[in-house]
């Protein structure tokens, strides 16, 4: 079973818990934008016409050359002449994470395909879905969702080369070596392709577009009007050719030729030294580039190098000055060292030859001050919600006490939104020693392990953290208690021992501040443990005040736990309409939409299978329960998975499958002899079961304490929107408390519940 989160979300269009947009910040929406045309940019009509004429749907093109070749340039003027929906993505290190790289991927064709082409649909909701494989599951229904797709999609991923997570080159092969033929894949990077893709094969099918340095080269005739153009001045062309056979039409070489040859007084004698390695050529050219600027705008130049995306905020923040501005207007249209990352020219980076360069610099002139400047540019996106570039920029200034402090802010929020993976390498990179002597760190890496359901590694983390805390005066004694008292709870759970969970709930209730996300859970979890302990009123209120939390607060995963609680009560104590009425509801809900592939949306499959094995109808139940088994295995309840797999084998059994019903009775029994204290285990009503098995005796005892109250109001002649005001519940909640109420009481109309109510002395 899946040791994946139930908790966490794994795309930047749905976060389970909040249903907010993207959980990566509108900066980093940047990355799905291709760069600006920079002002001058000289205009290559040959080379858009070779790439035009070999990259196409259904071919993957990958563009190799290093640093300062144009690559990015050359694509997106190309992008300009493509029809057709195209996505960029533009790489960079923080996305060595398989889950993040595929939410950004997935967003920018899903954005361009447009809802009506199915692009992403599903595969988004998988990638967000705990326990689910990338590789396996993710992949081939995108596969299947471009295959779909009538329109041509184009998808960009530029700078690859940042890219060294294996997944993520598995991944991306599995997609090339089924390539959609409604696909063009195209790929730009510094190396070649991962060993891992199927590229000798795709060669032979001619399926391969491969574009070279050759290829990007300037020929001698575009060289010149570079030359002629950034100079403003006439070359001979002696000269011209002594530059361009010197940098063999290296773009970014003429380039920095032309702005060092800007205002030369001895212009042949520059381009006469202008020899050497291309490594030599770049040092010496921005040499002379940065030479002729004035002393603020090279220590700009050189100590804004450390951040991968500009804004003239966040650059007067790291320079502790407020000329940002300006120097980025004169980076961008004067030197040209400046790529726009947006439409609005609020964001730039710097072309990596020049970054290179200018960090070199910095190491070299100011080394001291290089950790002043990653702090102040952490403090910057930690003011700005962006926590991922806060952290690494205080790893980077070796400040591991402002790494820490972050962490232990924000590891929740960058966890939940999908990057499990990133927060556990800020523990990694943050060191051992640095963790198991802080408290706080070890609680975050504690809960980090909850997000992630490995639930015994969450339990070693909180103890040794409670221990640290006695140690050192117990100054987070309370907070620890109560993420410890979670633990426990969930733990004891999830191992189908309910004795120990029941005990662990009511304590983890009463330590977790109502406020905190992890009381939600923690209640949610406690109604599942008085359902298995036959608990059914208590179960009833707290899946009902788990919705209507939900409901206010926008929890989607809460809701779809607490309806499915809900179902399962329901057909346990026999009231088979009231379930219907329940599973009506998921139908009709979009949270279960948002979540279908989540594994807690097991139980509106499993309890529709139940009533219709109930019905006599196992050739409709088998399907229900099919879908159930392949959203319950992607979790770790024990006892989940035993119900799934014995009612599934019922199914079967009536339908004379009998060798794969014994082989899940089998995997059933084996799950639960490892259970120590499984409760009560559900499974189908028996075709003749009534509702005479849980009699309905009318009577004000059979009411929940919040029941007998939403009645009493309910006889006074209020609204359900009153009712709802009037208990700080939604009118979703009041609703459901009604249904329950009038089934209980044997009532169909409010009249007769305000007599029942009047009768009992309930007003």
């Amino acid at each position: 079973m899946s040791q994946k989160a139930e908790i966490m979300a794994g795309t930047t269009t749905c976060d389970p818990w909040t249903a907010t947009a993207s959980g990566f910040g509108g900066l980093l929406c940047t990355k799905l934008l291709p760069p600006r045309p920079w002002p001058g940019c000289m205009e290559r009509p040959e080379l858009t016409g070779l790439l035009s004429a070999r990259a196409g749907p259904g071919r993957l093109t990958f563009i190799e050359a290093p640093a300062g070749w144009g690559k990015s340039t050359a694509l997106a003027a190309w992008l300009r002449t493509v029809p057709g929906p195209t996505a960029w993505y533009s790489v960079d290190e923080s996305d060595n994470e398989v889950h993040r790289f595929w939410s950004y991927a997935l967003a920018g064709l899903a954005e361009v395909a447009g809802e009506e082409s199915g692009v992403g649909r599903r595969s988004q909701r998988l990638l967000a879905a705990p326990g689910t494989s990338v590789l396996d599951d993710v992949v081939p229904v995108l596969v299947n969702e471009l295959c779909a797709c009538a329109t041509a999609v184009t998808l960009v991923l530029n700078d690859y080369h940042l890219i060294h997570d294996q997944r993520i080159h598995a991944t991306l092969g599995r997609l090339i070596e089924h390539l959609p033929p409604s696909l063009s894949l195209v790929v730009s990077s510094r190396f070649g392709p991962p060993s891992t893709w199927p590229i000798s094969r795709l060669r032979a099918e001619n399926i391969l577009v491969e574009i070279g340095a050759k290829d990007l080269r300037f020929t001698r005739a575009e060289a010149a009007r570079l030359l002629t153009k950034e100079i403003c001045a006439p070359l001979s062309d002696a000269d011209i050719d002594v530059l361009y056979d010197r940098t063999e039409g290296w773009p970014a070489g003429l380039h920095l030729a032309a702005l060092s040859l800007q205002g030369c007084t001895d212009v042949h004698g520059l381009i006469t030294a202008f020899s050497g390695t291309v490594r030599h050529i770049t040092d010496y050219l921005m040499e002379e580039v940065l030479d002729r600027q004035p002393p603020r705008m090279r220590t700009f130049l050189r100590r804004t190098s450390i951040l991968g995306r500009l804004s003239a905020s966040l650059c007067d923040c790291v320079t502790d000055a407020d000329d940002a501005a300006d120097h980025l207007h004169r980076a961008e249209h004067e030197l040209q060292f400046l790529t726009a990352l947006d439409n609005e020219g609020s964001w730039f980076r710097y072309h990596h030859l020049i970054a290179d360069v200018l960090q070199r610099e910095l190491q070299h002139t100011e080394p001291q001050l290089v950790p002043v400047l990653h702090r102040r540019a952490a403090a910057w996106h930690q003011e700005h919600g962006l926590p991922v570039d806060a952290v690494r920029h205080a790893l980077a200034a070796a400040d591991v006490a402002t790494a820490g402090d972050l962490i232990t802010t924000d590891y929740f929020q960058v966890a939940n939104n999908g990057q499990l993976a990133t927060v556990l390498g800020w523990f990694d990179a943050i060191g051992e020693p640095a963790v198991r002597g802080d408290a706080k760190l070890l609680a975050a890496r504690a809960m980090t392990a909850l997000i992630a359901n490995d639930l015994s590694v969450a339990k070693s983390w909180i103890d040794l953290a409670v221990s640290v805390d006695a140690d050192t005066g117990g100054q987070s004694r309370a907070d620890l208690g109560a993420k410890d008292a979670l633990v426990e709870q969930l733990y004891s759970y999830a191992h189908g021992d309910m004795g120990r969970a029941l005990g662990w709930s009511r304590e983890a209730l009463r330590l977790i501040p109502q406020d905190q996300v992890w009381h939600d859970l923690s209640r949610s979890n406690a109604a599942f443990v008085d359902t298995r302990l036959n608990h059914f009123d208590e179960a009833v209120e707290g899946h009902l005040c788990t919705l209507a939390h939900a409901d206010a607060t926008n929890h989607h995963l809460l809701a779809v736990r607490a309806i499915g609680g809900l179902c399962k009560l329901f057909v346990l104590r026999g009231e088979r309409d009231a379930a219907r009425e329940w599973l009506d509801s998921a139908d009709n809900d979009v949270r279960f939409r948002i979540l279908d592939e989540h594994y807690q949306t097991h139980r509106r499959h499993l309890v529709q299978g139940w009533l219709d094995l109930a019905d006599g109808r196992p050739d409709l139940a088998e399907p229900e329960l099919t879908r159930a088994y392949q959203l319950v295995r992607r979790g770790s309840a024990r006892l989940e998975y035993v119900e799934v797999l014995n009612t599934l084998a019922s199914a079967r059994e009536q339908l004379a499958r009998n060798g794969d019903a014994a082989g899940l009775r089998a995997a059933a029994d084996q799950i639960l002899s490892t259970c120590p204290d499984p409760g009560h285990l559900l499974g189908p009503p028996a075709e003749d079961e009534t509702a005479a098995t849980h009699p309905r005796v009318p009577g004000p005892h059979l009411l929940t304490q919040r029941e007998s109250t939403v009645l009493a109001v309910l006889a006074t002649g209020a609204t359900n929107a009153e009712i709802a005001q009037g208990l700080y519940l939604s009118e979703r909640t009041v609703e459901a408390h009604l249904r329950s109420i009038y089934h209980k009481i044997g009532v169909r109309s409010r009249s007769a519940a305000t007599r029942y109510a009047l009768d009992n002395n309930l007003t």
